[in-house]
């Protein structure tokens, strides 16, 4: 086995056993990359929730319900992620509210009109989060490992090798930062689906203007009011 055959053989085992150290400090204090938010809530006894509701409501003038709906949603600190009005029909958006006024914005939307339906959902990511705080932090520390070790690289062949596991080990990184920004997001900000029907007045059929008739009828049979012809 030549020079060069042994330094790669070297730098492989080396990048193996960085890997294999980080992982494995992971495996054994998986609570030791908790996130903030999740440390703080345990420590409390409580956990987070990424909650959800929908609302529909009837109302009188969907185009001016809808500007309200907006307009509340950043009253409250949030925004509107998303709506879709169809001619002559409903509206649908989905709001993100701040969690803490999540039940007030459910309120405020709700007298928008005739509230016709709600329900609330939760799910719960304290776990989650801890879990992928814990191995962003230790894909932290491979990926400053190898930028060291590439710093004192002097073969064409290890700054090659290096380069590519220090590629692979940033992509899980950024990675990982997504999946926790979003997280934390759904956290702060519940999801709110909202349904604006115009509110329409029953019109009845021939079968219902006949029963309203026989009901006329059988009050004057057996009803008389005074001064009633």
């Amino acid at each position: 086995m030549g020079p060069m055959s042994a330094r790669c053989l070297r730098l492989g085992a080396l990048l193996v056993l960085l890997a294999c150290g980080t992982s494995c400090a992971a495996v054994r204090n998986p609570g030791g990359g908790q996130a903030p938010e999740a440390d703080r809530a345990k420590a409390s006894g409580e956990r987070l929730l990424v909650r959800r509701a929908s609302l529909e409501v009837a109302v009188q003038d969907v185009a001016v319900a809808t500007r309200a709906a907006e307009a509340l949603a950043r009253e409250l600190g949030g925004f509107v992620e998303s709506s879709r009005t169809r001619v002559d029909g409903p509206s649908r958006l989905v709001v993100r509210i701040p969690e803490p006024r999540l039940e007030e914005g459910l309120d405020r939307l709700a007298a928008l009109g005739e509230e016709r339906e709600r329900s609330l959902a939760a799910r719960d990511v304290t776990d989650e989060v801890a879990d992928v705080e814990a191995r962003l932090r230790s894909a932290r520390a491979l990926r400053d490992r190898l930028r060291a070790l590439l710093a004192r690289a002097e073969e064409v062949e290890e700054v090659l090798s290096i380069e590519k596991e220090l590629a692979r080990v940033q992509l899980e990184v950024e990675t990982l930062e997504a999946r926790l920004e979003r997280l934390r997001g759904d956290v702060a900000l519940a999801r709110v689906d909202v349904a604006l029907w115009h509110h329409q007045r029953e019109i009845l059929g021939p079968l219902g203007y006949a029963l309203q008739g026989l009901g006329w009828i059988l009050e004057k049979l057996f009803v008389i009011r005074p001064g009633s012809p």
